[in-house]
């Protein structure tokens, strides 16, 4: 099997992603989002919301359109929900692990942890823009 992403796909993924998940949410969010359902879905929905942005300027391949208007339309919606999804049920568990780490002052595996909480991100982004262009 043979995947190709344009790099400046990719680039604009990641700075989206970094945007999205570390400058758009409140410390509020990110204090309380591993014991509060309303914080950490306030996070996903600002997260994912941020998504609809570029992905309605075509980060999703302009071809689809060509092809059809409605199809474009449902995948363009499909980036945003798909990702609010994974994201929530990444942020839900790797969260309370992380506020755990924290707590016990355990720094390295805190880090460690929030390190692969961004793989997870990464990974999931990666894919669902592979899977709907």
């Amino acid at each position: 099997m043979n995947i190709q992403i344009n790099i400046w796909v990719v680039l604009v993924i990641l700075a989206i992603h970094w945007f999205a998940d570390f400058v758009m949410q409140t410390e509020k969010q990110a204090v309380n989002k591993s014991k509060s359902l309303h914080y950490l879905l306030e996070h996903t929905l600002t997260y994912s919301l941020i998504w609809y942005i570029p992905v309605s300027l075509c980060l999703i391949d302009y071809n689809l359109a060509q092809s059809s208007e409605y199809l474009f339309g449902y995948k363009m919606l499909l980036f945003p929900l798909i990702t609010f999804f994974f994201h929530t049920l990444t942020d839900y568990f790797t969260s309370k692990l992380n506020s755990k780490l924290w707590e016990k002052k355990d720094s390295h595996n805190f880090f460690v942890s929030v390190g692969f909480d961004q793989l997870l991100h990464f990974i999931q982004l990666l894919l669902t823009y592979h899977c709907l262009s």
